[in-house]
């Protein structure tokens, strides 16, 4: 099989320090997401103007040693597809460097550094243009977008007006007008069919060590074997590459699944499930086939995945034909965002949070989450401002697209969709270029992974549901991937594992 990084390795006129302009690159997309908010002015009391100069020299530089690097690619004996492959990652990361330059002056008054209002409104209006490009309009400019989270926000608040003060019901009222609506708490009972079990994963928690178990069980049944499950000090779920040739066990590893050790007993038995399908499902097995067929294991970040990832969640019991993508969380506090200032914002942010966490959630964690989501949703704004960063938007923006499309795809759309996506770990805007891949690079995809949907299948047959794979495939497009011999393997490991499961309960 060709090595993507040999083929590049060879061209003598990209006279880059790295092991290759791949590398070069794919570090450039890496960093240029790495620059949150505090990091601008790490550790500044006090931020000057030469603290500010020297962050747009910063940017500065990167934006010269970009288009120096795209003038090299352009003219070296690369082939097409690959020439076309980096200069979209160098495109992206070009215009997200403008942003960041732009934004310097917004980050400094973060960090108590007095703006002008000239100063203030110029550097605003120009990152919001910039924003319209990379993640499209505002949402209070689309008007579907803000009456889906209005609804979405009147079903909450009506549902949980009683875990309200006083106070936080007047701010609602009076910030979003919803004096009117029905301000009353109740529930409805589930049903359950007879011949279910009578459980609700979403409401069943087990043990720290059993949910390491689950997850190690599903590494092995897929035979990850280079990939390491890695309980930490985490916020989230994740799948990351590993670089500490310590952690690695002298490389036996190359990438990592991150438990966040806080989390693992306060996570429910049915969401574990719908993280298989979006840790490994998703991220690990696209991950293993990018090192076999474009042979490079690099840690980057890809957007479509992420919208991806998240479909497999929704999937996880519903229908794509009935699919229809709501407003999600970072898509409300960011409509929020948009129409108020810092102070505001933080008070909204921290009266969602009391809504939709878990109410044994202490008001200490719900503060220190609640900063935490403002800097991100307010980064590149001024303190004293309205405007938000849109970039959590646009995955709930692009994950509408990518449903649309396989919602209205014929069936072997669908199918090669598929087969494109688990080809490699690759943007969505590169995903197009596989055809170009697989014609120029000799590639043995008989090494490829395809996920096998395993814990959607066990779900079905905790609660004794009649499972075969013509019935899965009707119902679910991916498993369309499937076979029936791997269908039966994996039946009979399911039903050792559920038999576990069910002495849990």
């Amino acid at each position: 099989m060709s090595n993507f990084l040999d083929y590049t390795k060879s061209v003598n006129t990209i006279k880059s320090p790295f092991a290759s302009p791949m590398w070069w690159i794919l570090k450039y997309v890496q960093e240029e997401d790495n620059y949150l908010n505090t990091s601008f002015f790490k550790d500044k009391k006090i931020v000057t103007i030469e603290d500010i100069n020297s962050n747009i020299q910063i940017f500065e530089e990167k934006l010269i040693k970009i288009k120096s690097l795209k003038k090299e690619i352009n003219d070296s004996f690369l082939s097409d597809v690959e020439k076309k492959f980096l200069l979209n990652s160098l495109n992206s990361v070009w215009i997200k460097y403008i942003m960041f330059k732009s934004s310097v002056y917004l980050e400094a008054e973060k960090a108590w550094f007095e703006l002008t209002d000239e100063q203030r409104v110029f550097y605003l209006r120009r990152v919001n243009k910039l924003q319209d490009m990379v993640y499209w309009p505002e949402i209070s400019d689309i008007y579907s977008e803000k009456q889906a989270i209005l609804d979405k926000l009147q079903r909450l608040i009506n549902s949980k007006w009683d875990r309200l003060s006083d106070e936080e019901k007047d701010f609602i009222s009076l910030k979003l007008g919803l004096v009117s609506w029905l301000k009353s708490n109740t529930k409805n009972g589930i049903k359950k069919n007879e011949s279910t079990i009578e459980v609700d994963f979403s409401k069943i928690y087990i043990s720290k060590q059993k949910v390491i178990e689950l997850f190690e069980i599903l590494v092995d049944l897929y035979g990850l074997s280079t990939v390491k499950i890695s309980v930490e000090n985490a916020l989230n779920f994740s799948v990351l590459k590993i670089d500490d040739e310590n952690e690695s066990e002298n490389w036996k590893y190359n990438y990592k699944i991150v438990l966040p050790e806080s989390k693992l007993e306060l996570t429910s038995l049915k969401r574990i499930f719908e993280l298989f399908d979006h840790e490994i499902g998703v991220h690990a097995i696209r991950w293993y086939n990018w090192t076999k067929t474009l042979n490079t294991a690099w840690d980057w970040y890809v957007e479509v995945e992420e919208w991806f990832a998240k479909l497999s969640e929704l999937l996880f019991d519903k229908k794509l034909e009935s699919l229809k993508i709501e407003p999600g969380p970072n898509h409300i506090v960011g409509f929020f965002a948009e129409n108020y200032d810092w102070d505001d914002t933080r008070k909204f942010i921290e009266i969602y949070y009391k809504l939709t966490k878990n109410p044994w959630i202490s008001e200490e964690q719900i503060k220190k989450d609640s900063l935490n989501l403002l800097l991100r949703i307010k980064r590149f704004v001024s303190l004293k401002e309205k405007w938000a960063n849109r970039k959590d938007v646009s995955y709930t923006r692009w994950q509408t697209q990518v449903v649309d499309y396989l919602q209205s795809a014929s069936d072997v759309d669908r199918q090669n969709f598929l087969k494109d996506f688990y080809f490699a770990k690759l943007s969505f805007e590169d995903i197009w270029l596989v055809e170009e891949f697989r014609a120029s690079l000799w590639i043995d995809e008989t090494e490829l992974k395809y996920p096998l949907w395993i814990w959607k299948i066990l779900y079905k047959k905790l609660l004794w549901e009649n499972i075969t794979l013509a019935w899965l495939q009707e119902e679910d497009f991916r498993f369309w991937l499937i076979d029936e011999s791997t269908f039966l393997n994996v039946d009979s490991e399911v039903e050792i594992i559920r038999k576990q499961i069910l002495e849990l309960l």
